[in-house]
């Protein structure tokens, strides 16, 4: 009688860790999503927050010309092939020269929309305010406003369903006289979603 409650235990148990391995091996999306990254639903059946993209560039040149500092951006894909957001900017940069240095801060503002032309290649259309020291020697606190509008395109490989890389040629059609970019100027970045 022993033998046969034993029996009747070790089954139980095996049982129970056999039904406990069956339900690890089941792969619903949910699971596939987790452990490859990859989200197969259309953007209509994604969340606010699921749609939402961080990303941006940043920069550090050490040197007689120091540049340090970054542009985050935040995006939402509307669709598939279409994301509209806003970012920011500020960086820091100091000429050393004989005479002292000279420093610069620039910040502003911008708001930006891509739209995918091939699988990896996109549109790319950006209106940016920027705020930078103003050259005139009479006042070297005087600071002037300008508005840029870039349109260019670029390059995007998704290294999972939430992480990217790419970069981007963009072109300042409004080519306002003492603006702080070259033209034209290529960006790089990371992107992340939520």
């Amino acid at each position: 009688m022993n033998k046969g409650i034993l029996l009747l235990t070790l089954l139980a148990t095996l049982s129970g860790n056999l039904k406990a391995q069956g339900d690890w091996w089941f792969d619903s999306e949910e699971r596939e999503r987790d452990i490859t990254g990859v989200d197969k639903r259309s953007m209509s059946e994604r969340s606010f927050k699921e749609r939402l993209t961080f990303g941006g560039g940043a920069a550090l040149q050490l040197g007689t010309n120091t540049l340090i500092g970054g542009a985050p951006q935040i995006g939402y894909r509307i669709n598939q092939d279409l994301m509209a957001g806003l970012g920011g900017t500020y960086y820091f940069q100091r000429f050393k020269a004989d005479y002292g240095n000279v420093d610069n801060h620039l910040f502003g503002a911008n708001l930006f929309a891509r739209h995918k032309l091939l699988d990896r290649i996109f549109a790319h259309a950006e209106w940016e305010q920027v705020n930078v020291q103003s050259a005139q020697a009479f006042d070297p606190n005087a600071r002037s406003w300008f508005s840029l509008l870039w349109v260019g395109g670029g390059y995007y490989t998704g290294l999972s369903d939430r992480l990217g890389a790419g970069f981007t040629l963009l072109y300042d059609i409004s080519e306002n006289q003492g603006y702080p970019y070259q033209n034209p100027t290529i960006r790089g970045g990371l992107s992340f979603g939520f």
